[in-house]
């Protein structure tokens, strides 16, 4: 290990990174003086704290697995694979690569991701106009979430009649087609035309959603009672970044008494 050395890294400098937990990468040049082969193995972040004596970073070694023939130059990008839940702030000290040793500042950004489940959530308004849903929050970032979503947000009526219904019907059932057709975002969208707003309220208030957390909130709609029993409505509710989906339909129409027709007075059958 000792015929080793970073290019363009020299002892005395620091080098600085800055960027969201998971997206964190070291490019690293090492040149081997030697005829022999050299091997490295791993890093160690163990030494590099938050404000230089906080909590360590990363205590498991990173794996490097790199080889560099004699009198060679070898070249990668070490990822850091920090926990998504890493707190903010600048991080600093010093990374070991088997016998080197670098001093190393990381500002690690905020990073808000929020994950709602279910997506979307469907409501049967055949079951009263005052349901109560379950809904999932995980905090996949870095920073402590605040989770409100009462208020009133606009419900929109899904036209039966748009012109995209008909987009999907060529695929038929080739479900290699429709995994193609999400992954790129061609799926038909429907159309929405405004049509009220709808009331929601948590149960039990705001809560606090800590980083790498997940809980279930207890959700209370309002609809509005001009829904109609054939229709599909949609709602989204902003939470952070990410969306709360609620899709309102009936199940069960009302029951609809048809009259037959009255034969003329003096026809015969």
């Amino acid at each position: 290990m000792g015929a080793l050395d970073l290019v363009d890294w020299p002892a005395e400098r620091t080098l600085s990174l800055a960027g969201s937990a998971g997206n964190l990468r070291i490019p690293l040049t090492l040149r081997n003086a030697s005829d022999q082969p050299a091997h490295l193995a791993e890093a160690s972040l163990a030494e590099v704290r938050l404000a230089g004596a906080g909590a360590s970073l990363r205590l498991a070694p990173l794996a490097v697995q790199m080889q560099i023939p004699g009198h060679g130059v070898g070249r990668t990008h070490l990822r850091l694979r920090l926990d998504p839940a890493t707190p903010p702030g600048r991080y600093e000290g010093r990374i070991k690569l088997g016998d080197l040793v670098r001093t190393l500042a990381i500002d690690v950004l905020p990073d808000v991701k929020l994950n709602v489940r279910p997506s979307p959530i469907v409501v049967d308004a055949g079951g009263g106009l005052a349901p109560v849903v379950a809904v999932s929050f995980e905090n996949r970032g870095n920073v402590p979430l605040t989770i409100d979503v009462s208020g009133h947000y606009p419900l929109a009526e899904e036209s039966p009649v748009s012109p995209d219904r008909l987009d999907g019907a060529a695929d038929g059932d080739n479900p290699l087609a429709k995994i193609f057709d999400k992954l790129i975002g061609r799926e038909p969208q429907p159309v929405l035309i405004p049509f009220g707003t709808l009331e929601m309220s948590m149960l039990g208030g705001p809560l606090a959603l800590e980083p790498g957390a997940t809980l279930v909130a207890t959700v209370e709609l309002k609809l509005p009672a001009t829904l109609s029993p054939s229709a599909r409505y949609h709602t989204f509710a902003p939470v952070y970044a990410s969306d709360l989906h609620i899709v309102v339909v009936t199940a069960a129409k009302p029951l609809v008494m048809v009259r037959s027709a009255r034969k003329p007075t003096g026809t015969s059958a």
